[in-house]
Order: C-alpha cells, then structure tokens, then sequence
C-alpha cells in the first residue's frame, strides 16, 4: 500500500509541478526567513553563556533617585567591589572592569595601535572564563606593569604567539608617565569571543589605573563589579545586604552632597546575571558602552524580527492550504473512485497528509540550503559573525522538526481533511460545491494583504524618517571635517600649533579646530542650578562648522580674558537658566574648570550635537586654549579628499610619532547614530516585497479555485456575448472586496505601531497619512494583475471546451 501511495504522490506532484514549485518555493522563503530569525535569536540569547560562573555571576548595578529622577546604571564605583566582598559572606570573589569605550596608542619599537584597553582586577581570570595561550593565570595580572594581549594583538605586533617577557610601551598615558618603566607582557590568551559583553585587546591590572585616577567616592558608577555569589544565595538577601553596606559607608558623602546642592540622593543597588547583560542593559549610550561591557542589544528587535519571519512563513502556509485545494479539486473524481471502489476516508487523507509532508520536507531543506547561502548576506545586515556550522547544533534542528511537523497539520491537515471528506455521489454527479472554503479561504488571503499592507506602510515611514533625519538642518556644516583624536590632553595646545605648523602652506587644508568633550555637569547662573554639557573649543570651531551667533561675539584672542573666563552657550542653556539678555551673565561653573567664573560672551545658535532622538540639551562651550582637549578637527579640500587624508596622516607621525593615526568623518560619525534603524529599514523593506510576493502565490491560489468552479458559468456568459473585460470584472469583484477589507484593517494597525516608533525620536515628521492611498494603490494594482491576468485566461478559453468541463 505504502508503494501505491508513493507512486500516486510523485505521480500527482509531477503532472501538477508549477503548484507544486509554488507550495514548495512559498514555504522555503517562508521557512528561510524564520531560520534566520532564530539563529539570530538564539545568537543573542548565547551572549556571555560561556564562562564557567554561570549561573552565579553577578554585576553590580546601581540606582539613584535625585531630585525626583530616577537613573540606573550597569556599574558602581571603584570602593564598592572590594568593601561588598569582605562584609557579604555570600559573595566568593569580585572583579571590577574599566573600558569598553577606551582606546590607547601602545607601541612596541616601530609598530603602533590603537588598542582597545581594559583595567581590570588580578580575580579576572578567576572570575570570567578567557582562555589563556601562554603566560600563568594566576600571576599574570599581579604586577603594576604587567599586560596581557588577545592573540590577535600578539600577531600584530610579533606575528607569533610565544612572547611572553616582550615589551610595550606607552608614553601618552597618565598612568604609564607616573609608572616610569615600560609594560611587560605576562600572558597571551585567546581573542574574546563574538558573543562576548566584554571585549578587549589588552589588559591592564586595576592598580595600574589607580596610579592616576583613584577614587573613594561611594556616589559614582561608571565602572562594572562583578561578583560570584556562593550557589543557591538568596539573592535578596545579598540585595539587601548591599544596600546596608552602600548606606553606611556613603553617609558622610551623602550628608556633603546635600549640603552642598540642598538635595539629598538616594542610593540603591542590584543584582543583574552576566548572561541578562546583552539583552537588557542599564542604559544605552556612546554606542551601547556601558560600564565596560559592550554590544547591548534589546529584546524588542529580536521580538519583531521573529514576529515578521513568522507571519511571512504563516502567509505562505496560507497560500498552501489554498493552492492544495484549489489543485486537489481537480482530483475530486478520483477520490469519488477511489472511495467507490472501497477505500475508507482515513487512507485518503493519509494519502494528501502524505503529499503534504513531502512537500514540507522538500521546502525543509531548500530552506536550509537558502538559509546556508544568504547567511553572509544575513551577518553583514544584521551586524552578526553566525557561521553555517551554528545552523546544525541541536536546538536549531530542534526547532526545524517541530515546524515541519507543524507546518503538515497546519498546511496539510485542512486540505486533506476537507477532500477526504467528498461523497461519491456529490463528485461522480458534478454537485462538488467548496462555498463555504472559499469564504474561508478569503479570510486567509485577508489576513495576508493586512500584513502586507502594513508591513508596506511601516517601510513608507522607516524611509521617510531616514531620508528627514539625512536632510535635517543640524544647525552646522559636517561636510568635509575630519575629526582626529590626539594623545595627552595636557598637551593638546602644543600638539595644536605643531600641526599648525606642518600644514600652514597646504591647499587641501583649510581651518583645524581644538576641542574637547567634558560630559554633562553642574552648572550655576543667578543662583539657579541646571545640567549642561561642557566642550572645550576655540576661536575658529564655530567659523569651520557654519555655526550662527545668535547674540554677542566669538571667543578672540584679542580678549585676553577670553581663555579663562569666556564661555558661549547655546540656546537651550538660555533657555533653561531662564535669561532674557545672556550676554554678559555668569556661569558658576562645575568645579573641575576651576573655581573661577565665567562670563557668557555669545549664544549660539542651538545645534544637534547629539542623536535626532533626544532633545537639544544646554551647552556650556569654554576655550581649549585653558582647558585642552583630546580631538582635532580638519576641513579639507572635497576634490581631493585622499591627497588631504594622507597630508594630515603625514602630519600626524610627524608630530606625535608614539601614537596611532586614525580619523572619522564628522557626517559618518553622525550617521552611526542610526546604524540600527537603517539596518531595520532593509530588513523591513525585505519582507514588504517577500510578503507581496506571498500574496499575489496566495490570490493566484484562490482565483484559481474560484475559475475553476465558474468554468461553465464562463461559457455560458461568453455565448451569452459577455466580453473578456466583463469577465475580468466579475471575478476581480471578489477579491477586490478582501483588499478593500485589508485595507481597512490595515490603516489603522499601521498609523498605531509607526506612531510609537516615530514617539522615539524627539524630532520627527508628521505621520505622512498620505501612505495609506499608496499601500493601498499598491495592493489594489498587485491583485489586478494576478487575478485580472487569471481572468484575462478564463475569457480566452473556447466556450465550448467550457461547456463540456463537468
């Protein structure tokens, strides 16, 4: 019996081979993309799984309530780990980590790079799972001027992994000038892995750092504690115990911040698991860098990515359960035979669950042979390094089981349910009538347009959003600046004037600018306290990027005043202090510029120096000449881009020889901001034209059956004198009543998910209504074209040949 069934399957598939390509097509692009939904998915969910503390690795997170507002942060200061591990038996050991966001210029004879640096603890290798190459774990952080690389920096600098005792140097560093000899290496381990929160190229002992900067102040966090609780800790008990600990120590700090600002702020601390990191940090800023952990993500991306995948593989079984029909009525004769003849319902429908599952199996594996070849464009989309290996671990095929299995009840059982279920006499005497499926199967194609209709609109307001936030006035010039960062603030000035003086005669060069970034902080005017952001520039930043004065003048070196005591701000400054005539107002300034005050010069014109998804903040801008600065800013020549590039890398080993050059375009710098969104503009574009591609399988599926049992009804109207544009009417008249359905779900399903998207961005454009006409249009022309096309062939038919169908 089993070869009977597989020779009327095979036979069935091959004389109807185009819906069988269709089924089998349909289901594989549908299957493709929730593969790579879930191999994304599990990527992310794998993130930091690797180190052998699991479950009981903590980071220390921290809390602070001021003024009303609430902030949390993934890290802690630098007295907290050592003070929680002595007084919390609970906790086995501690590492603390600094980095993530810090680059240094370490150089070993000739060679120099930029390295990606991480100060941290001699428990590291205790506490955190890093392979070691050579050197000993145990020792290798415990000297002041001990390093250990990644494999890849031993390669770079010595093209071979055995150097342990070799030297590296580093002059600009604070730490290294007060160290006063170079860094020896102790240890070489293996390069983080992809899926890793802390990523590093060279590792520093924590003591090292505190040669320059160490600190005893309980209200900073901006560094990450971990800790390895004892296993089966009571988590809230430790909490609570932190924050005991946290109380008792910072009440002196407490007690002066509040004397000194009037508030007083309160302090509280978590516990997060290392393996939560990636998918739920504290706060995502400076590129997702957070106290010293990296690549932060948010499970809402991996939550619409797989919504998406799975709605696109739901279409395309809808267009299976619709074209099994539709073909399987042609078969409706054979089953009344086959049912006269002795065969009992069962075997019938095994024999389409049979067909089904052949078909579902095929789509299987050329959904994995799809998935195979697009998964390198997949990686670079999605900012993943997933290798085809990962496509056959356990879970994965798993999960691919579990669908195929699903998919045959979902996509073969109705079908083979349905058709099984024909009496001979309603077959043998033409009286088959699929009434009741069609309006079933129009609720499907509905619910297909719906998702196709949004998914078009949401691709309108992605791009419309991109395309404003390109073109947006930010309130200066980017183009053609080049921001280059330089070694050793303290010096900066001087750096300044070198390079001043190697590129005074050049053509390519125009302007270049000092300045320097000093993060948000306190400021006083009129005895009122406001938040600001600090940036050091000087006379010629705002003349090289177009900024506008909107009242009072530049800083000059005319003014001798001007370097220490001169400051522009910007509007939101103004406006926040609550001035009416700025100019000329003084600003009490946070105390590291000094307790000095500074006298308001200019305004500036408000300018977006941040992301187009947070409001302009208030800007404090002081002179460099006083303050320094870490960046310079070039304008160059635009018609000869290269030639000024490689003027200003000239310059650069010329002036600072010790360090690494490298340099950002200042409109690239912006446009990384939106790295993420663009990256889901392309993928929402994608499945917009995969799902409309879904639909017309889906109409083509539907009008099919719908033909077929019109075939004599056609005849009849072509005898009658119907033409073919009367026939194109009367059966697109259906289904222009399920889009005209779709459409109205559509709209508003779309304005409400786009609305809370474009809530994200502090500026943005108006919902641009305008795109429901469009995605309707569009809707409308795809179903005049496959069902008009299908209507267009019935009309061309012979009305004999139609008569003579039943």
């Amino acid at each position: 019996m089993l070869k009977t069934f597989l020779k009327i399957a095979f036979r069935h598939l091959w004389r109807t081979r185009i819906y069988a390509f269709i089924n089998i097509s349909g289901l594989a692009i549908g299957l493709t993309c929730l593969l790579l939904a879930t191999i994304y998915i599990l990527d992310e969910q794998s993130f930091d799984s690797f180190h052998q503390n699991n479950p009981d690795l903590y980071r220390i997170t921290t809390r602070i309530k001021n003024a009303g507002k609430s902030e949390s942060s993934g890290g802690t200061g630098q007295v907290q780990g050592p003070a929680f591990q002595s007084q919390i038996p609970e906790i086995r050991n501690y590492a603390r980590i600094m980095g993530g966001d810090i680059y240094g210029d370490i150089r070993n004879k000739s060679k120099v790079f930029k390295l990606q640096m991480l100060f941290v603890d001699s428990t590291f290798f205790e506490v955190f799972t890093f392979k070691i190459l050579s050197g000993n774990q145990d020792k290798a952080l415990q000297d002041v001027n001990s390093v250990v690389i990644t494999r890849q920096t031993a390669l770079k600098f010595f093209g071979r992994l055995d150097v342990v005792g070799e030297i590296l140097r580093m002059s600009a560093d604070p730490s290294a000038q007060r160290l006063g000899k170079p860094l020896v290496i102790t240890a070489v381990v293996q390069d983080p892995p992809v899926n890793s929160s802390i990523q590093f190229d060279v590792l520093f002992p924590f003591r090292f750092l505190q040669l320059s900067f160490e600190d005893t102040n309980w209200l900073n966090a901006y560094l990450g504690t971990f800790v390895v609780l004892q296993p089966h800790a009571n988590l809230e008990s430790v909490t609570r115990r932190l924050d005991q600990i946290g109380k008792i120590n910072a009440r002196e700090q407490l007690g002066q911040y509040e004397k000194e600002h009037g508030i007083r702020p309160e302090i509280s601390y978590g516990l997060q698991q290392i393996t939560d990191i990636h998918l739920n940090p504290q706060e995502i800023s400076n590129q997702n860098r957070e106290a010293g952990v990296i690549n932060g993500s948010r499970p809402i991306y991996s939550f619409l990515f797989f919504t998406v995948a799975g709605f696109i593989l739901f279409m395309a079984s809808i267009n299976f359960i619709n074209i099994s029909i539709s073909a399987s009525v042609r078969r409706a004769r054979e089953i009344g035979i086959r049912k006269v003849t002795g065969s009992k319902r069962a075997e019938i429908f095994l024999q389409f669950i049979g067909e089904s599952a052949f078909v579902s199996l095929a789509a299987c594996i050329l959904a994995l042979l799809m998935t195979i070849a697009f998964l390198p464009i997949f990686n670079q989309l999605a900012g993943k390094q997933i290798v085809t290996g990962s496509l056959f671990q356990f879970r994965l095929l798993g999960w691919l089981a579990f669908i195929f299995l699903f998919n045959i009840l979902l996509s073969g059982a109705y079908p083979a349910y349905l058709l099984s279920g024909f009496t001979p006499v309603q077959v043998l005497y033409g009286k088959l009538q699929l009434t009741g499926k069609r309006a079933s199967g129009s609720v499907l194609v509905v619910f297909q347009f719906t998702t196709a209709i949004v998914l078009g609109i949401v691709s309108l307001v992605f791009y419309l959003q991109m395309r404003f936030i390109k073109t947006k006035d930010l309130g200066y010039n980017p183009q053609e600046v080049v921001k280059v960062a330089i070694a050793g603030s303290t010096e900066s000035r001087l750096i300044r004037s070198n390079f001043e003086s190697n590129l005074k005669n050049n053509p390519d060069i125009g302007q270049l600018s000092l300045t320097g970034e000093f993060g948000l902080r306190e400021a006083k005017v009129e005895g009122k306290k406001l938040e600001s952001y600090y940036r050091t520039v000087d006379e010629r930043y705002l003349e090289m990027l177009e900024m506008q004065l909107k009242t009072g003048r530049n800083f000059s070196q005319k003014f001798k005043s001007d370097p220490a005591s001169a400051a522009i701000v910007n509007e939101a400054f103004v406006k926040a202090a609550g001035l009416d005539h700025p100019v000329g107002k003084i600003i009490q300034a946070d105390s590291h510029f000094g307790e000095a005050p500074f006298t308001i010069i200019g305004v500036v014109q408000d300018f977006h120096y941040a992301s187009l998804k947070a409001r302009i903040q208030p800007l404090v801008m002081l002179m460099s000449d006083q303050f320094g600065g870490e960046t310079l800013l070039f304008k160059i020549n635009h018609t000869a881009r290269e030639k000024a590039l490689s003027d200003v890398g000239a310059a650069f080993h010329r002036v600072l020889p010790e360090a690494a050059f490298s340099y950002t375009f200042l409109d690239d710098l912006n446009a990384k901001e939106y790295d993420q969104e663009k990256k889901w503009q392309v993928l929402i574009s994608y499945a917009t034209a995969i799902s409309v591609l879904v639909c017309c399988l889906g109409l083509f599926g539907l009008a099919h059956l719908a033909l077929y049992q019109r075939t004599k009804e056609t005849g009849i109207r072509l005898v009658l004198g119907a033409t073919a544009l009367g026939i194109i009417v009367l059966f697109s008249r259906d289904f222009f009543k399920i889009i005209a359905i779709a459409i109205l779900i559509a709209c508003p399903a779309g304005y409400y998910l786009m609305n809370l998207w474009l809530g994200d961005f502090s500026y943005r454009i108006p919902f641009p209504y305008w795109v429901f006409p469009i995605a309707g249009t569009v809707a409308i022309i795809v179903t005049l074209l496959t069902v008009g096309t299908m209507g267009a062939r019935a009309a061309a038919v012979n009305p004999a040949l139609s008569l003579r169908s039943e």
